[in-house]
Order: C-alpha cells, then structure tokens, then sequence
C-alpha cells in the first residue's frame, strides 16, 4: 500500500499502518500574510527545525458547460487556460491543495453537469499539470457517477499520478484505514478529508468505506465523532502536523453554523494545525482558535474556484496560503504568514468561456464583458468583490485579507 510520490524534490508518501506514538503536535498563527506568489520556495530545513508552504483553493465545480463548450470550440480537452493565471502560485508552493468537488471518471460513465456530475478524465491531467499535488475527493457529489464512476477515477489518479495525494475517498477497505502522510522537507504532513453527506446517494453495502461521511443524521446534524476519531487518531499518531479538508456547512451561506464550529472545535481538540472549509459555494470567515497549548487555523469556506454558476457572490472565492513550520526537538508546529486572497471566476457573455484569477489581476474591463454584468445585470465590478470579501471576511486576528 506505500506509493512512493516524486512530484517535487523534498516530498514522499508515507502510509504506514502501524502506530509510532504521538506527536504531540501545536500550531500557531501570528504575522501578516505573503502577497500570492510571494511566499518562500521549498521551506528551508536545519538540524532541528523544517518548513513547508501551502496553497489551496476551493471548490472546482464543473458544470458541463465549461469542458462542452471547451472542447467544442477548440477540439481539444486542454482546460489549462481556465486556470493560467493562477498556476504559478500552486507550482511555488510545497502543498499545493483543491477542493474537487465534483467526479471526473470520464466518457465511460456518461459526461454530464448539475445535478449529477460528471467531468473528463482530461480535466485531471489538466489540474496534475497545474502542480496541485492533494485533492480532496469527498464531496456531497462523490457519487455522482456511482461507486463505480468514483472507483474508475481514482484508479486513473493511482495510475497516472502516484505523486498526487487524495484524501475521503477510498480505493478499498483497507485504504481506509491507513494514513496519508506526505512528507515535506522531513515534516511528516497528515492529509485527511470528510464530507457532510451524498445528495442522497448511499454508500454500497459492500463498500461503506468508500467516502468519509461525518454526519450520521442530515436532519439533526448528528457528527459521526467515532468515525472521525477512527480516521484521525492513527493519522495524528504517524504525523507531526495535520490539515483536514471539511466539506460541510449550508450553499450560499457567508457564516458557519453551529456544527461547522463544533467540528471546528473538535478538530482543534485533536491537535490539528490547519482546517479547509468547502461545499457552501460561497466565502466564508476565517479564524485562529487558540487554547493554552494549540492553535489551529481554519478558513471556513474559500467558495468556488471555478464553476458555471451565475450569481455575483459565487464568482468570488478565496486562496488560502501559509506557511507550516515545525521544531523537531520541541515536537511543535506554528503557522506564519497566513492569508486569504479573493479570487474571481469571470464567464463570457455566452457562456463558452471560463477563467479564474486573483482579485489583484481582474480588471473593471473584464467586469463589464462577463455573464453576471450583460445578463444577470449585477454589479460584479472590482469595487463590488473588494467590498463583498471585507464585508464577510472582517479582520481575523493573525490572517491578512489580500485584496490589493
């Protein structure tokens, strides 16, 4: 079950079954952030401490109007130029993270868009050469294309990207319990991820290990601790540092709810350093929670990174960057530099055409010419995005707001 990675010099994968005690691991937040693309390359490593820096993005939504009209127009099923302008700050980071939200498994499975998705393989070989090495596979869409379609799919990632992690989801049963730690610059990084539910969709009886899902009950919000505890304790046990990816929280929400806190805390509980938020397709908080001996980072909700969706709000999203540090002799992580960048989805006027890009890059010229502007006639201009992201995003004590 090892898979040796070999993406970037300083990183390898480390599953391991048997339990090494644990680290004893603390996190914490203090500083101002990088400007995107800014932040250092490979962390630097001395006899006794190590760093790593990370990038992630949200929700990567395909609705089959973005590889229809694609491959339509150019005949082909490149789809990196949706995505040029934000791929070097994936390709300068050590963890480079996304949000995949819905199934690629391909023409086999029938392609197809909201409400049952289903994307190209192509579009993983798209986001392998953009740099991302993690992907968080566990979403209310994982089964989408069926047991089947989320097998075939993670077979064509074990294939042809055995140096690209991916967390809640699972090959086999065994798979599921087995850690995915990364090892960046000597830091054993552990990589985990859960989903609130399935749309509906049930797990096979034969396979009820195939996606972490940590909500027993949708009506009453009822958290599977026990699963969790399951997934995370032998995981904080191999690892020195822990980043969980939460698919959770209400769609078009701007605030957490009270479960999205309560995992929050439970999380922060267990020692780990860094929580990503996704699934409501919009931004939400971001915050530092702190006790006597632990902080952890968490950004709620960075929204969509793209998506077909036409509404002002759900073109704005977020890049998440810090950088993880840790001492070896004191067996203690601290998070430096974190940050929060807007990011805008912008959508031709006859919806064959799709980017994203830092709030930084986007111009009122571009405003004018997209989707939301001619059609939806909302304002979707860079004063509005500025606007909007400080409006939900505040001032976090520790975590600069990029939007300049």
């Amino acid at each position: 079950m090892m898979r040796k990675r070999t993406r970037k010099p300083g990183y390898s994968l480390v599953c391991v079954a048997l339990c090494l005690g644990l680290a004893g691991c603390t996190a914490g937040g203090s500083g101002s952030a990088p400007v995107p693309g800014e932040a250092a390359d490979q962390g630097e490593q001395t006899a006794h401490t190590a760093s790593f820096t990370f990038t992630g993005v949200g929700d990567n939504l395909l609705h089959d109007t973005l590889f229809v009209y694609h491959e339509q127009d150019t005949g082909n099923r490149d789809y990196s130029g949706m995505y040029s302008e934000v791929t070097p700050y994936f390709q300068k980071s050590d963890l480079s993270y996304i949000n995949f939200e819905t199934p690629c498994a391909g023409d086999a499975f029938g392609l197809s868009g909201y409400p049952s998705f289903n994307g190209p393989l192509e579009m993983i070989d798209t986001l392998a050469g953009m740099g991302l090495n993690w992907f968080s596979t566990s979403s209310n869409h994982s089964l989408d294309a069926g047991a089947d379609g989320l097998l075939a799919e993670m077979a064509y990632v074990n294939e042809k990207y055995p140096d690209i992690f991916y967390t809640g989801t699972y090959p086999d049963a065994q798979s599921q319990n087995i850690p995915v730690v990364m090892e960046i610059n000597g830091i054993r990084v552990g990589l985990a991820s859960f989903t609130y539910g399935l749309n509906g969709y049930v797990l096979p009886e034969d396979k009820p290990w195939l996606v972490n899902v940590f909500v027993k009950n949708e009506e009453t919000g009822e958290v599977d601790y026990d699963l969790m505890d399951r997934i995370l304790d032998p995981l904080i046990a191999q690892s020195d540092v822990q980043i969980v990816s939460m698919h959770w929280g209400v769609e078009y929400q701007n605030q957490p709810n009270d479960m999205q806190k309560a995992v929050a805390q439970y999380l922060h509980d267990k020692g780990v350093e860094a929580v990503i938020g996704s699934h409501p397709h919009v931004i939400q908080p971001a915050e530092i929670i702190k006790s006597a001996d632990q902080e952890t980072l968490v950004y709620y909700s960075l929204g969509n990174f793209i998506s077909g969706q036409d509404q002002n709000y759900t073109m704005v999203g977020g890049m998440a960057q810090f950088t993880m540090n840790y001492d070896f002799d004191a067996k203690k992580a601290t998070i430096t530099d974190p940050s929060f960048t807007p990011t805008v989805t912008w959508i031709s006027s006859d919806l064959r055409r799709y980017n994203t890009q830092l709030l930084q890059d986007y111009t009122d010229d571009e405003a004018a010419s997209q989707y939301v502007t001619l059609v939806q006639g909302q304002d979707c201009s860079r004063g509005y995005v500025k606007e909007y992201v400080e409006q939900v995003m505040g001032q976090p004590e520790g975590i600069r707001i990029v939007t300049e």
